[in-house]
């Protein structure tokens, strides 16, 4: 028996949300912000971005979407859905890397060069605060949510909304 492999290509479009409101303070450091963070909306002009991009002819023929669980994600992924008349799939895996407790990255980056946490836990990217997540430990929930998608969806054009990098 012969099995042939599918010809047609799948197709994937990694989308980040569009703009939010801007909010003052520190988001994504503690487990309240971390809750702000998950559900901050988007901007007017945000709502703006989303409608135009669902409009792009490459998004018309769009066969699954798949969003983070935060708003913004969600409210981004809801023009493309209903234009191409499909539901919203979410899956926290795409959901942005949890930078954990504040007073533990204060010390982590209280000597850094960069004074970017996402960029020094990068550099070690096994390191976590308490509640946090390593840059390792975002790597691979990601990789272990593309590659089901790659194997489920084969043939497929994806859509992805998630957050401003994959790390």
């Amino acid at each position: 028996m012969i099995i042939k492999e599918s010809t047609q290509k799948t197709i994937v479009y990694l989308i980040r949300h569009a703009a939010s409101i801007d909010e003052k303070g520190i988001r994504n450091t503690d487990e309240n912000s971390q809750i702000i963070n998950e559900k901050e909306i988007l901007s007017v002009e945000g709502e703006r971005q989303s409608k135009k991009l669902s409009e792009r002819n490459e998004l018309k023929n769009i066969d699954v979407i798949w969003s983070s669980s935060y708003t913004r994600a969600k409210a981004t992924a809801k023009y493309i859905a209903f234009n191409n008349e499909i539901p919203i799939n979410i899956d926290s895996k795409l959901n942005e890397r949890k930078l954990g407790n504040l007073k533990e990255l204060a010390l982590f980056m209280k000597d850094k060069k960069t004074r970017d946490p996402s960029q020094e836990q990068l550099i070690d990217i096994y390191y976590k605060t308490t509640d946090g997540e390593s840059a390792e430990d975002t790597r691979k929930r990601m990789t272990e949510f593309f590659d089901r998608i790659l194997e489920e969806y084969r043939g497929k054009n994806v859509a992805i909304i998630s957050h401003r990098r994959f790390n």
